[in-house]
């Protein structure tokens, strides 16, 4: 089965490991409604990166593997980016669907393409603005801005799908030569960070009130919990950690405008467990929406140079 897997090409091969990720990301990520109701944001995330960062170390000395780093600029960047990109996800996770949330984040090919055109100067033909048209159409349905129940945290993961290009981007163009276990063991550190700084914000200067909006799991604590909570935060972290590790060597190995057309295997793996385990659902207009985003997607990946 290795043997097979070598001689694939190296965007089919990192397709399959984007594949093999979202096995395990899909359903890993529906545990965050439930852990919402114990734990905020910032201290899932400082208590998800020490669980992993722990496990990286431990392996690091087991397997007596040494972490070399190539551009620390490039590493922190990504780090950065990723970070927005994964805050704004898992927020919106504890009080939106997981469909309706991926399809925001997965408007990243559009973006990538976009940033390959503004800051790269790639040419982009009649396809792919006929891709950035029509994803943005499906956008459109999706937010439903006409609806009374319209907010400000409908645009939320569509600008988490921004900062997830920019993380695609930089993956490729500045870490291809970065350890995956280097940029994971950044990754966590980093949004480990900042979630410490979320606990020490919001356990001091509390800001929750009956008329805000703001939905709790952005703006609380830390709270000790129950045993349940942190049995799933260690599930999640594991889950995490293995699928954070595949992305990254899957977007090492090629291009992301190649790449991008397996993300959308999310959808499947995702909707399925939000279906299964929460009892989502989603409206026939709403799954409109997704549909258009998931061909605007495949638009730009079959338009780029074929392999």
């Amino acid at each position: 089965m290795k043997k097979i897997f070598k001689n694939l090409t190296p965007e089919l091969q990192g397709g399959i490991l984007i594949i093999l990720a979202f096995v395990v990301i899909g359903p890993n990520d529906v545990l965050i409604p439930f852990i919402s109701k114990e734990s905020s944001l910032w201290q899932f995330h400082f208590s998800r990166s020490l669980i992993v960062i722990s496990l990286i170390l431990i392996w690091i000395f087991l397997s007596s593997k040494k972490v070399f780093i190539y551009s620390l600029r490039g590493v922190l960047i990504r780090s950065v980016l990723y970070t927005s990109s994964m805050l704004i996800y898992f927020g919106c996770l504890s009080f939106l669907p997981i469909a309706i949330v991926g399809a925001g984040m997965f408007t990243s090919p559009i973006f990538v393409l976009l940033i390959s055109y503004f800051f790269y100067k790639e040419k982009i033909g009649l396809k792919r603005i006929s891709a950035v048209v029509i994803g943005s159409i499906g956008v459109w349905i999706i937010l439903d801005p006409l609806n009374e129940e319209f907010s400000f945290f409908n645009f939320l993961p569509i600008i988490g799908g921004f900062f997830l290009a920019m993380g695609n981007v930089t993956t490729w163009r500045l870490c291809s030569k970065e350890s995956p276990l280097t940029l994971t063991l950044f990754f966590f550190s980093i949004i480990g960070f900042f979630g410490l700084l979320g606990i020490i914000t919001f356990s001091f200067f509390d800001v929750r009130s009956e008329d805000s909006n703001v939905p709790s799991f952005f703006i609380g604590g830390w709270s000790n919990g129950s045993f349940i909570l942190w049995l799933l935060i260690i599930i999640q972290s594991i889950g995490s950690m293995i699928g954070i590790a595949l992305l990254t060597k899957a977007y090492q190995m090629a291009d992301t405008s190649y790449l991008n057309v397996f993300e959308y295997s999310f959808f499947i793996f995702a909707g399925f467990a939000g279906w299964i385990i929460l009892g989502q659902l989603i409206s026939n207009f709403e799954l409109l929406g997704i549909v258009l985003i998931i061909i605007a997607g495949i638009i730009v990946s079959l338009a780029g140079k074929k392999k």
